[in-house]
Order: C-alpha cells, then sequence, then structure tokens
C-alpha cells in the first residue's frame, strides 16, 4: 500500500490544524493584537499636534504586525511540533509514507490558514486606526488610494511568510520551545545587532525581517536605501523557502 496522496495529506493536515486549539487562539490573538494596536495608534493621535497626515496613521497603525508575526510563526511552527510532542508524526508518516507530501500539505494549509488571518489581522488594524480618528480633523487613509491598499496587503502576505518559516524551523528543530525560541531569535536580534551600527547598517538592515516590516512593507513609502515592499515579502518568502528546504532534507533523513 503506497498510502494517501497530497489531497488526503492536505485533508487531514486541515483536521488536525482546525482540532488544536492553539491554531484559533493564535489567529484571534493575531487579529485582536492589531485591530487593538491600530485603534491605540487612532487614540492617541486624536489630539496630536500637529495634526497627522494620512501616512503616518496607516504606517503606526499596522505596527502591530511587530507581535502578529511573532504570533503566527508560533502557529507554524506548532503545526509541526505539535505531531512531535505527542507521537502522532509516527502516525502520519504511517499514512503517509513520503514525507515531503506530509511537508507539502501542511505549508498549503498553513500558509492558507496564515494568509487569511495574516489579512484579516492586517485589515482589523487598518480599519482599528482608521475607525478611532472618525469625527477628527485627521485625514482618512482610503483603501481607494494604491499606497494605502499596497500595504496592507504586503503586510497580510509577511505575516503568512513567517508562519511558513515557523513550518520550516519547527520541521528543523521539531521541539516546540526551542523551535519558537530560534524562531523569535531570527526574527529580533538581528534589528538590534544592526542597530548598533546606525545608518551604515542599512546596506544589511534591508535584509533583516522586523525592519523590512516596518519601514518597507507596512508602510505607504519605504525608507530609502530599503527594498519596496514587494521585493522585501518576496525576500521573507525566499528564507521560508531556504528554512523549509533545510525541513525536507532532515525530514527525509531522521526518523520520526
Amino acid at each position: 500500500m503506497n498510502g494517501y496522496g497530497f489531497r488526503h495529506a492536505a485533508r487531514m493536515e486541515l483536521i488536525k490544524l482546525g482540532s488544536v486549539r492553539s491554531t484559533w487562539w493564535l489567529a484571534g490573538a493575531t487579529v485582536v493584537s492589531m485591530a487593538a494596536a491600530g485603534a491605540g495608534v487612532g487614540l492617541g493621535y486624536r489630539s496630536h499636534t500637529p495634526t497627522a497626515t494620512a501616512a503616518q496613521i496607516l504606517d503606526n497603525s499596522l505596527s502591530g504586525a511587530i507581535l502578529a508575526q511573532l504570533l503566527l510563526g508560533a502557529l507554524g511552527v506548532l503545526a509541526v511540533t505539535g505531531e512531535y510532542g505527542t507521537g502522532m508524526i509516527r502516525s502520519t508518516f504511517a499514512a503517509v509514507p513520503r514525507r515531503r507530501t506530509v511537508l507539502v500539505a501542511k505549508v498549503a494549509v498553513c500558509g492558507g490558514a496564515a494568509l487569511a488571518a495574516g489579512l484579516a489581522a492586517s485589515f482589523a488594524g487598518y480599519l482599528g486606526g482608521q475607525l478611532a480618528i472618525r469625527g477628527t480633523a485627521i485625514p482618512a487613509a482610503p483603501l481607494t488610494d494604491p499606497e494605502i491598499l499596497r500595504a496592507v496587503l504586503l503586510t497580510g502576505g509577511y505575516l503568512a511568510a513567517t508562519a511558513l518559516i515557523g513550518v520550516g524551523i519547527g520541521t528543523v528543530v521539531r521541539h516546540s520551545g526551542a523551535a519558537i525560541g530560534t524562531l523569535f531569535a531570527l526574527m529580533l536580534v538581528p534589528t538590534i545587532v544592526i542597530g548598533l551600527f546606525g545608518e551604515n547598517g542599512i546596506a544589511v538592515g534591508r535584509f533583516v525581517p522586523l525592519l523590512m516590516l516596518l519601514n518597507s512593507v507596512a508602510v505607504t513609502a519605504p525608507i530609502p536605501g530599503l527594498f519596496a515592499g514587494w521585493v522585501s515579502v518576496l525576500l521573507m518568502c525566499g528564507y521560508a523557502a531556504v528554512a523549509l528546504l533545510c525541513g525536507g532534507v532532515l525530514l527525509r533523513r531522521r526518523d520520526a
């Protein structure tokens, strides 16, 4: 018996992902955290002098993505390590002997769920900020503006890519705590190191996830010297591909 194929594997991954409480808690916390950050920014700007611009409101309303990226990254990690922790991974490989098929199914299901959650969170952050400034002189940031819509959509894509990086790291490390710790370190520590070099670190900083998020992706106009937002998101997808490739190689060579 050759076991199940991709369609069946994806269906199983969808059931497993949806039946775990952490999935819903992390996805919900992602949306709530960004909505709260957006609303907090809007409320803070209501009495700000001088009057904030639409770009300022949007850029700061999406700042909740700093926490959201860690939450969805953890979701990606747990989509893999949760099975190793319970021993269910053996049953998964027994049903689907082709381990690459299992990994691809996890990527498809987790990536799709993370993209939905990331976009929902991004729009929640945007709406939180816009609702909080209603009735003030602060200009609105309409989604009909291509630059506004681009920042919101790319932020959601960035968050989904972070979840896939988590899947890759989880496949490599296989232990929940260690994998989440590794993910957090990779997302945050390079920013601290680059900050020590000031403006001289921009050439390297444009490759650093958190700096890409705050200065290129979730803003209406990237800081000079950094990649365009869509390039930064593609670069994050490249990081995810590398992590998943390493995970796929180790997945074939190691015992369950």
